[in-house]
């Protein structure tokens, strides 16, 4: 009580100017009146400021400025606008007491959207970190940048130097040093680049409409000229046109690869004869020196046969422009005859499949396909380990023809072949030569004509025994291979080797010849001479044979993560020389090529899908949120484990008898039939590539053009 009295007793003391309520403030809040207080008191009378050293008032200095433009293409009008842009700029910048004409830095047919490869304003803000230049002028933000993240990052760039610098956009009449430029340039910038984006978008729309009406983008290049004819409606197109002195260098260039020559061979001839290139060096010299690279890039123009194929690369980015090859991304569009061709098709053809094949070593003229029609062995096709020329597809379809699957003929004319993307066909493209869908199963005609060579009816399979074996698994330890003494070859995406006891099947023989059936799945090896344009050395070292392997794996649908070994049967008569030895590639070996928990697995082709088993089922367990995250690590660390040991462990084992015909008794021994060529070797006449040679020594090409190398409708 006595608490209470004083309390009272001491707010009636109190002066009567205190503000109502203060003896109930906190000890917070009369700290921070009091330091209001304290500050509203001071007047700074007495304080003297000393003026940095070196600083200038901004109106007093002579300000360093320099100007940029930018154009986005090379056309007439764009040239003259940049020319006024130049020149209205010197004249503002040199009639401003206060301003220092710095330079005018220039951007003649680059895009906004990428700084990196536009020179001139590399070298701007090179020179502005450097101290050069005090202040910027350009038109517009959309000419400074026109991708949001490099406008942003080179403008706070040059706001943080010291001292900062300001670009001034004239369009928008913004001063970057100002306090409210920030956000009204991250508004501007994000709006440029969308219209960037737009622009783009229209530009691919354009390319396609005008792609698909057969309007193309065909820049001038080595052999042609570009030339303006009248179109039919009173108006003028431009064409291409054979410039003759450039033509017969290039139908040079296609004999001599038909011939055997190499293209570092055609290149070097073409260096010392100083034929121009059609592009220039730095200085702006005549470029005259021709690499291998670029004569196979000329060759590979599919223009010099008189066709175009729109859309080879796309550029997925517009902000970079970086080109890629079009894998299927984009559409793409091809014309036949679209212009007058340099070099016949067929011409154009077998070059391409020569070129393909030298990457693996293949030296020499073109291999025509080889195939045996007739007797035991018909549908096999003669194989060479180096010869990248022929697709799955030609192999294939050249095998049903020859087994009577296919009613067509055989031979092939590179004239009426359609393959524009260096010797490949187009995927988009209707076929017309009768090649069918590949797929990993056989047809159920195939099937039925393989089931009569192997002399078993298809109606007799016990179906239940055959789903009984489907739904098994045959895992096997290594070690119960003998993979020694076995005669075996190995396969794997790059090489194939047979073994010592394999080679020590044929003694005697140097060399020996691969036949291959896509359809049955089987392959053969038989002697054959030295000479013969696909013998194989026979012994037991590793070859290379990255396109005979790449035909097998798409034959067995093997993944390349594996290599397999394949056991052999011998196929005699008892007369000498007449043996042969026969792979059934469906008894094969997979082993992991990573030799990482390697393990042996015997592994048999499906004769049906598990996916189309009468008790086949599908399930769906729903997500548990009360699971702990403990027992959901654990299940997929399991079942990552189930993955890796179901493709290195095992495989499903089915039933399958040897595909090899068997030989009538009162028949011919036919296993060593020759094989017959589909097509001739499309070499031409010495001395027409002599005369071809005389004739550009005596008129070289003289005029000289810029080469495009890269494609110019990839937007």
């Amino acid at each position: 009580m006595d608490d209470v009295m004083q309390i009272a007793q001491e707010r009636a003391e109190r002066p009567k100017t205190a503000p109502i309520g203060s003896g109930f403030e906190s000890e917070r809040q009369r700290s921070k009146n009091a330091l209001v207080r304290q500050i509203d008191s001071l007047d700074g009378r007495n304080v003297r400021m000393i003026a940095a050293a070196g600083a200038t008032p901004e109106e007093d200095r002579i300000l360093r400025v320099a100007a940029y433009c930018r154009v986005s293409t090379d056309d007439i009008d764009q040239a003259l606008s940049i020319r006024l842009q130049i020149s209205q700029y010197m004249q503002k910048i040199r009639e401003n007491p206060n301003w220092k004409y710095a330079g005018c830095y220039v951007d003649d047919g680059f895009s906004g959207t990428n700084t990196a490869h536009r020179q001139g304003f590399q070298k701007l803000m090179k020179d502005a970190m450097d101290g050069k230049i005090d202040m910027i002028i350009t038109k517009a933000v959309s000419r400074f940048a026109r991708n949001l993240m490099d406008c942003i990052g080179w403008v706070e760039a040059l706001q943080n130097h010291d001292p900062p610098i300001r670009v001034f956009f004239e369009q928008e009449n913004l001063d970057t040093l100002s306090q409210t430029s920030g956000i009204i340039l991250f508004v501007l910038a994000m709006v440029a680049q969308e219209e960037s984006h737009m622009k783009s978008e229209a530009i691919l729309l354009s390319l396609e409409w005008r792609f698909s009406r057969g309007r193309f983008l065909t820049p001038r290049l080595f052999g042609y000229d570009k030339v303006e004819v009248p179109d039919g409606f009173g108006g003028k197109k431009k064409i291409l046109a054979v410039n003759e002195s450039e033509a017969r260098v290039v139908r040079w260039m296609y004999s001599t690869l038909l011939n055997g020559g190499s293209p570092e061979e055609i290149a070097e001839v073409l260096t010392e004869m100083a034929i121009p290139t059609g592009g220039r060096r730095r200085d702006g010299t005549l470029n005259t020196r021709w690499t291998a690279s670029g004569v196979v890039a000329t060759m590979r123009n599919e223009k010099h046969c008189g066709d175009v194929l729109a859309r080879k690369t796309y550029t997925p980015n517009y902000k970079d422009h970086k080109a890629k090859k079009n894998n299927g991304k984009k559409n793409k569009y091809f014309q036949p005859d679209h212009h007058d061709a340099i070099v016949s098709r067929a011409m154009w053809n077998a070059a391409q499949r020569i070129l393909n094949s030298r990457k693996y070593g293949h030296e020499g003229t073109y291999l025509p396909m080889r195939i045996i029609d007739s007797g035991t062995l018909a549908g096999y096709i003669s194989m060479n380990r180096a010869w990248a020329g022929f697709d799955y597809e030609d192999y294939y379809r050249a095998s049903q023809i020859a087994m009577g699957i296919l009613d067509s003929e055989p031979d092939v004319d590179l004239e009426k072949e359609y393959l524009p993307e260096g010797g490949r066909r187009l995927d988009c493209l209707v076929d017309d030569h009768g090649i069918s869908q590949i797929a990993r199963d056989l047809t159920a005609a195939e099937q039925k004509i393989k089931d009569e060579m192997e002399g078993r009816d298809s109606e007799d399979i016990d179906a239940g025994q055959n789903d009984e074996l489907t739904r098994s698994f045959q895992v096997v330890s290594g070690e119960m291979f003998s993979r020694v003494h076995e005669p075996v070859i190995r396969i794997t995406p790059k090489n194939i080797t047979f073994n010592k006891s394999c080679v020590a099947k044929l003694p005697g023989v140097e060399s020996v010849e691969l036949l291959l059936n896509p359809i049955e799945r089987m392959m053969v090896i038989r002697p054959c001479a030295p000479e013969h344009p696909n013998a194989m050395t026979w012994d037991a070292r590793s070859r290379g044979a990255a396109p005979l392997s790449k035909v097998i794996y798409s034959v067995m649908g093997w993944e390349e993560d594996y290599s397999f070994r394949i056991p052999c049967q011998t196929v005699s008569d008892g007369t000498p020389g007449h043996t042969v030895l026969v792979f059934d590639l469906d008894n094969y070996v997979g082993r992991s090529v990573s030799k990482k928990d390697e393990a042996i697995i015997a592994v048999k082709e499906a004769e049906q899908n598990t996916e189309e088993r009468e008790d086949a089922a599908s399930y769906y367990y729903p997500p548990d949120d009360d699971e702990p995250q403990e027992i959901r690590d654990m299940e997929e660390r399991f079942m990552q484990a189930v993955e890796v040991g179901r493709k290195t462990f095992g495989e499903p084992a089915f039933r399958h008898e040897s595909g090899m015909r068997s030989i009538p008794s009162d028949s011919e021994w036919d296993m060593m039939t020759e094989a017959r060529p589909l097509d001739v070797t499309h070499t031409v006449n010495a001395d027409d590539v002599d005369d071809l040679l005389l004739a550009i020594m005596n008129d070289p090409p003289a005029l000289p053009h810029i080469e495009c190398t890269s494609e110019t409708d990839n937007p």
